[in-house]
């Protein structure tokens, strides 16, 4: 289902096959300006508890530990690897779980260590089991801690920003794997509201190192909810399965329990570590061996009107084309789960380049470097590669809904008949959206239209109002400067707006119908694009305007024809239909996604016209006789 689109395209390669350099960059955009640190009472609300228990084996290991950075200002990673490895078998009543620490970046967590890199970084991970191997998905679904050592030194491809990328790239193999955590401790804290910490701890410092290995220690005393992990999907001797409330009997005070069953893997799954970090499966009752169902996990923004709301709204006013609403439950919020801390504002990553800036400047008007961090009481981290923001916490709610019906993928449609016929639903159930309910989508996307097989034969179902805005109440639909949608079906003119954000609307929307149409008929029943593809340059390329660039120019009236040869013969109705498309879209300077009408009459017109090419199309495909 659908996501911003910071949180990336499910049409994305997958995160473990995914090139280490695309996935510092993620990260850095990810969690780029979604930083807290220092955060007071850190140390206090995660660790105090500990104290009493550890004091006597933190004091011991201190009186006769050789400790690296005593013998060296500047361990070498093995000598840190080998100290943190018999720190780790420190023998702890009620501890669980095993450290691993390995110096060789693992090809599944991947952004681990810099191009270049002769060995400059060392990984720390805390499973369940004793078994772990970081280049199986399923492994990281035991990861309970993460962590990174990376030495500050440019001389070996190392710095303090690639080691907090790093951790990051490990923060989001983990939440992949568990799509339903709450949050994870690395030494930082990573949640679906960014990431924070306490003041950085200064190893270097005898005096410093009792917190240290207070953490290290107390990390394997935690119990599942102080560790992030959330208990709502459990499993038994059928599978995996969440419990769901039901109206309590008459006479009974509580409400009763129901199971129902998920299927192993999600239908769709967002990979990124802020934003809504939704994940969809599908579902059955203990009673059926169809699935019948989605549930939808999502941390929606709590700002906005929440999308259980939007689908009671378009039930009571009659919208066609929509998924029906079963069950909803709230779970917990971001701001519950930091409860205990107080933070400023956020504060946001700067590039290696403006890193560099910033130190000449400092050189250059004799400031001494990390003086700022040091005032602060935190020294030198992560002060060092931020800078402050007038942006506070954006609180996020952990929502489940459960939705009917499943429904197929869009990309698993047989025949161009079949492909027709749903696009045009869906495009019927998006104009009925808002001209019954004023509902406005805004993220029209293969991912958020699923083909229903009724007796009738294939419906084409409008699925996720996640970022939908409510028209008529006027209110946020996401939080500013977050760009709703999924970049590569975006309209030109909102790529074009990029980060500085825009009135987004239903030409934008229609606008997108079309990028989905040739992308279904390209990818040719598969759920991604070849690699020779034009139309993948819309969503890899790294700026807003690299991408409105791209798909500008395929739109054009000399490159467009270049697009529609990449669609197959077997698919061959699509062509005629996406020149009349384009032709009532971009009915002035072709690319731009001007010519947006705002009045009644200018919406029902080019729904007219865009419902009426479609209609047009299954008409003619139906005659042939072809795929009935």
């Amino acid at each position: 289902m659908g996501e911003t689109v910071e949180a990336g395209s499910h049409l994305l390669p997958h995160y473990f096959e995914t090139d280490v350099d695309d996935i510092l960059d993620d990260v850095f955009n990810d969690i780029g300006g979604y930083i807290h640190s220092p955060v007071d009472r850190f140390m206090v609300k995660y660790f105090a508890r500990f104290d009493s228990i550890l004091q006597d084996t933190v004091t011991g290991i201190i009186a006769r530990d050789r400790y690296p950075f005593s013998l060296s200002p500047r361990p070498s990673v093995q000598d840190i690897l080998a100290w943190f490895s018999a720190l780790s078998l420190e023998g702890v009543n009620g501890a669980r779980g095993t450290w691993h620490a390995c110096c060789h970046a693992p090809a599944a967590a991947a952004a681990s260590e810099p191009e270049g890199s002769s060995g400059g970084g060392a990984h720390l991970l805390l499973t369940r089991s004793a078994a772990f191997d970081p280049n199986i998905e399923a492994s990281w679904r035991d990861v309970e801690v993460i962590g990174q050592f990376c030495q500050d030194d440019n001389s070996s491809g190392g710095t303090y920003l690639d080691g907090l990328l790093a951790l990051g790239g490990h923060a989001r193999a983990v939440f992949a794997a568990q799509p339903t955590r709450l949050f994870l401790h690395g030494f930082y804290v990573f949640d679906r509201s960014g990431l924070y910490s306490s003041g950085a701890l200064d190893l270097r410092r005898d005096s410093r190192l009792t917190p240290f290995l207070s953490a290290v220690l107390g990390y394997r005393l935690m119990r599942d909810g102080e560790l992030g992990r959330s208990g709502i999907i459990r499993t038994d001797e059928v599978g995996s399965f969440i419990t769901f409330e039901l109206e309590p009997e008459p006479g009974h005070a509580a409400a009763l329990g129901e199971k129902l069953y998920l299927e192993d893997q999600p239908i769709a799954l967002s990979r990124t570590l802020v934003g809504q970090g939704t994940a969809c499966y599908r579902g059955r009752r203990p009673t059926s061996s169809r699935w019948h169902c989605v549930v939808k996990f999502t941390w929606r923004w709590a700002r906005t009107r929440p999308e259980e709301e939007l689908l009671r709204l378009a039930g009571e006013k009659g919208v066609r084309g929509l998924v029906s609403l079963d069950y909803d439950k709230r779970y917990t919020s971001t701001a519950d789960l930091r409860s205990g801390l107080r933070w400023g504002p956020h504060r946001r990553l700067v590039s290696q380049q403006q890193q560099q800036q910033q130190q000449q400047h400092q050189a250059d008007n004799l400031i001494p470097r990390g003086t700022a961090a040091a005032a602060a009481g935190a020294g030198a981290g992560i002060l060092d590669v931020t800078e402050a923001t007038s942006r506070f916490l954006q609180n996020r709610i952990l929502t489940c809904l459960v939705v009917s019906p499943a429904g197929r993928p869009l990309w698993t449609f047989q025949t161009a008949l079949e492909l027709l016929r749903v696009l045009c639903d869906a495009v019927s159930a998006h104009w009925s959206l808002l001209q019954r309910a004023g509902i406005l989508h805004r993220d029209v996307s293969p991912q958020n239209i699923v083909i229903a097989d009724g007796d009738s034969g294939s419906v084409g179902i409008l699925i996720d109002l996640d970022v939908a805005l409510d028209v008529a109440s006027g209110g946020p639909a996401s939080p500013p400067g977050e760009v709703v949608g999924t970049r590569m079906f975006m309209a030109v003119e909102l790529l074009l707006l990029g980060k500085e954000g825009g009135r987004h609307t239903h030409r934008h929307d229609l606008e997108s119908f079309l990028y989905v149409l040739l992308w279904a008929a390209i990818a040719n029943g598969s759920d991604s694009l070849l690699g020779g593809s034009r139309l993948r340059l819309w969503g890899i390329e790294k700026t807003w305007d690299d991408s409105a660039a791209h798909k500008a120019r395929d739109m054009s009236a000399d490159s467009f024809s270049v697009v529609l040869a990449e669609i197959p013969p077997r698919l061959a109705a699509v062509r005629p239909l996406a020149k009349n498309l384009r032709r009532v879209l971009f009915p002035e300077v072709v690319g731009t996604g001007t010519g947006t009408g705002t009045g009644t009459d200018d919406v029902d017109a080019v729904y007219d016209a865009v419902l009426g090419a479609f209609e047009e199309a299954v008409a003619l495909e139906a005659g042939s006789g072809r795929g009935l």
